[in-house]
């Protein structure tokens, strides 16, 4: 891992297991609400051994990264994308950089677009929506009962294919691996993640994205269904004829653990991974 000092704070990214190297663009891999840079072990490898520099940061109070008190919103998260963003193309010697975030990482990528001006050359939104609603019960739990609240989205965050194994990798557990990873996390940021995606509106900042755009959704995603996703898209300027749309047959809202293979092959063919 790379430390990083942002807003003061330490900061923690992965790089795919790979040194970055100057002159090589810098792929930037958000995670979710209650998440932290391992749910993209695989993406991140194969993007880092095939030209590019990756840095996939634990988002402040998330993993090893140090929190922050002034984080609330998802604008305050973009905030802070924006100024990592900022330090780790400086530390890696690159000016092109891609975004590329899921679920509330995705919510981020969308305001940080803007913050970051010419300089993003790529966007890519997993399990994304114009909006992301949660369930007042839900929400009360991530702070009052937090191992109910693991439980409910590790169950309805997968597809029904991983609920009967269907792990690409042998011998995953797909919904206990997502609960081992809630129970990392402290319950009052993941209760600040969720507050956050419940009042986030991406009919606000959709439309000032300019840079190309490409949104993935799971055919099975329950949280973020396809039909958010389109919106989401159809929001989208991004590049000529607006921002691309893809489906991913029967993933849910945990792409990158469900459909992984899928989910990296569309990533390098996106962002022209060599």
């Amino acid at each position: 891992m790379t430390e990083l000092e942002i807003q003061g704070r330490k900061a923690y990214c992965g790089t795919g297991g790979s040194a970055w190297q100057g002159g090589l663009p810098l792929a930037l891999l958000l995670h979710g609400a209650g998440s932290d840079h391992t749910v993209w072990a695989l993406q991140a490898r194969s993007l880092a051994q095939h030209g590019w520099n990756v840095a996939a940061p634990d988002l402040p109070g998330h993993g090893a990264s140090e929190d922050l008190d002034t984080i609330r919103t998802i604008a305050d998260y973009a905030d802070w994308t924006a100024d990592f963003a900022a330090a780790a193309a400086t530390r890696a010697g690159t000016e092109d950089i891609a975004l590329v975030g899921h679920s509330m990482g995705a919510c981020i990528a969308v305001d940080a677009a803007s913050r970051l001006n010419g300089r993003l050359c790529r966007l890519a939104l997993l399990g994304a929506g114009e909006t992301l609603r949660v369930n007042p019960g839900l929400l009360a739990d991530t702070l009052k009962r937090p191992l109910n609240a693991h439980r409910f989205i590790a169950a309805f965050g997968h597809g029904t294919g991983a609920h009967f194994g269907g792990a690409e990798s042998p011998g995953m557990w797909m919904l206990g691996s997502t609960m081992a990873l809630l129970d990392r996390c402290l319950p009052e940021v993941l209760h600040r993640d969720f507050a956050a995606c419940n009042e986030w509106e991406g009919s606000e900042s959709a439309p000032g994205v300019t840079c190309p755009t490409l949104v993935v959704v799971g055919a099975k995603d329950r949280m973020t269904p396809p039909r958010a996703g389109r919106a989401l898209a159809d929001r989208i300027r991004g590049s000529e004829g607006g921002a691309g749309f893809v489906t991913v047959a029967d993933a849910g809202h945990m792409l990158m653990a469900e459909a992984p293979g899928a989910v990296t092959r569309c990533l390098r063919g996106f962002l022209g991974a060599q």
